[in-house]
């Protein structure tokens, strides 16, 4: 009796003690006394409960196409220094709600010094792409093709090399972000084809100076063109889901100075290489490699998605950058104005190389290093016209708040500049075009971006149209390019590209006229 005494003690002392109701010492079975399965299961049960255990499912997460910070990133890669200062809506913004602002939209809260690396990681990646990019396409490329073809032939090259870029650049916009949502991988859904497509740029970027032919060059441009598409398309994507909505604005403009001081160095960067092209497109790949490892390694790593909820791709997926259903007309005109723009921009921009060292004719081109610089200093000048009409747009919407009248104005000083070199084709000329031209289009951008967020039909479909408005650009580019190939296959003056660029300005001042119009009916 006494064995058994002690034994019901040490039982009752291990007993876990009750939690009873006030006045009252009973025991809920198999709530009171249940024991604690963190101290009662040993390792292996540990595992294999978690190996049969049911993993609930989180929400799927949102496509790209279908948020506006994605397309508001989208847009402020093409602005000359940088996006509108509208806001663009966005409904899940966590202003609107009860959420915290400082969490991404997975949810977590970054650290301040993520958060800084995300501002240097963003910025230093668009850098080292806006210098790779605007090496390749203003200097080193357009000498390649002038070296392999002469002037005329040169310039109908740089047209199809540019032409077939961009078509792929766009097809590949359309695929790549629907199939980069769908992805689930322990990296994320956008590491992977960040990663991808710099593997894939470096790739051929390296190529280019092996290419000896214009038809090479077109190839290798256009498969660079596709690994630069995953790039961007991760890149922005990222920018949207990954950046707590209280640090996104400062994330834009560190973004937007890395953009604006990779575009001046970039340029630059073609006139030290000019009496060795080869190695300086080498030294672009390089830099597009310095891109892909600072947004892959500066960047705070993105969470795993192994787990994510994934619908099923349709269609429809495929088709959000190319069209909404039930634009309006005001809508489609401001799509049109910018198509017009952009293409207006092409040809002003894309050869500027044959127009400044065909000056003076298909038969005596300037010094491969004169014609480098001068197209440096006007690169230059326009970058700092660029800002210059920052603060002057800044200034005309805060005192007239009518970004309708900014939108003319800019249109006609575009104009204004495109016919300058026509009048006046000598180096003072192209200066003037550079100055007057890089003012105009950043008002034209700037103004553009602000109508095309306020003309949205459907707010909670803001994604959609803008997405639609970005694509309006590059279909712009394909036009301007496409354009550029007539004019200096069959004009006898390169300065013809400037007549093609103004009649392009009047088109987008026509449909930015009609866009005015039918805003004012509703």
């Amino acid at each position: 009796m006494n064995d058994q005494s002690q034994s019901h003690d040490a039982n009752d002392a291990e007993r876990p003690a009750p939690r009873p109701f006030p006045n009252s010492d009973y025991i809920r079975p198999g709530i009171d006394d249940r024991p604690d399965l963190d101290k009662a299961l040993s390792d292996e049960d540990k595992a294999a409960v978690a190996r049969l255990a049911v993993r609930q499912k989180p929400k799927t997460p949102p496509a790209a196409a279908g948020q506006p910070e994605v397309q508001a990133a989208a847009m402020g890669a093409n602005a000359p220094v940088g996006g509108a200062d509208e806001p663009v809506p966005d409904l899940e913004s966590a202003f609107l709600d009860m959420r915290d602002p400082m969490v991404d939209a997975n949810g977590y809260r970054p650290t301040k010094g993520e958060v800084l690396r995300m501002k240097v990681g963003f910025m230093g990646a668009a850098f080292f792409l806006a210098f790779a990019l605007a090496a390749l396409n203003i200097t080193l490329v357009p000498q390649e093709l002038d070296a392999l073809s002469g002037p005329i032939g040169g310039a109908v090259a740089l047209s199809r090399v540019l032409g077939v870029g961009i078509l792929c650049s766009l097809v590949a916009t359309v695929f790549f972000l629907p199939l980069s949502d769908h992805t689930r991988t322990p990296f994320g859904r956008r590491a992977p084809w960040f990663a991808a497509g710099t593997i894939v740029a470096v790739v051929f970027a390296f190529s280019l100076s092996a290419c000896h032919t214009p038809a090479a060059v077109g190839v290798v441009w256009a498969l660079l063109q596709i690994g630069l598409a995953a790039m961007l398309c991760a890149l922005h994507a990222s920018i949207g889901e990954r950046v707590p909505d209280k640090f996104r604005d400062a994330v834009g403009t560190w973004r937007t100075v890395g953009l604006l001081v990779g575009l001046v160095f970039g340029i630059w960067f073609g006139v030290l290489m000019a009496s060795d092209p080869a190695v300086g497109m080498d030294l672009c790949a390089i830099a597009l490699l310095a891109a892909g490892i600072v947004g892959l390694l500066v960047i705070p790593r993105e969470s795993s998605t192994v787990y994510s909820r994934a619908k099923p791709m349709k269609t429809a997926d495929l088709l959000v950058t190319l069209r909404v259903t039930h634009p309006t007309a005001a809508w489609r005109t401001i799509c049109l104005t910018r198509l017009f723009a952009s293409a207006g921009v092409m040809l002003a921009i894309a050869y500027i190389w044959f127009v400044v060292r065909y000056r003076r004719g298909a038969d005596a081109g300037l010094d491969v290093r004169a014609t480098m610089t001068m197209v440096a200093l006007m690169g230059l000048l326009a970058c700092a016209m660029a800002l210059l009409s920052e603060g002057v747009t800044d200034l005309l919407r805060a005192s007239l708040d009518n970004d309708r009248l900014v939108l003319m104005v800019g249109v006609a000083l575009a104009i204004v500049a495109a016919v300058v070199p026509l009048v006046s084709y000598t180096p003072v000329g192209l200066y003037v075009f550079a100055g007057i031209g890089g003012f105009a289009i950043h008002m034209i951008d700037d103004a553009l971006q602000s109508l095309a967020v306020a003309s949205v039909p459907q707010i909670d479909r803001a994604a959609e149209y803008l997405a639609v408005f970005n694509t309006s650009a590059t279909v712009g580019r394909l036009l301007g390019v496409v354009v550029g190939g007539f004019v200096f296959a069959y004009a006898a003056v390169f300065s013809s590209v400037f007549l093609w660029a103004a009649i392009m300005f009047a088109f987008a001042g026509a449909s930015g006229a009609a866009a005015i119009a039918y805003a004012a009916k509703r």
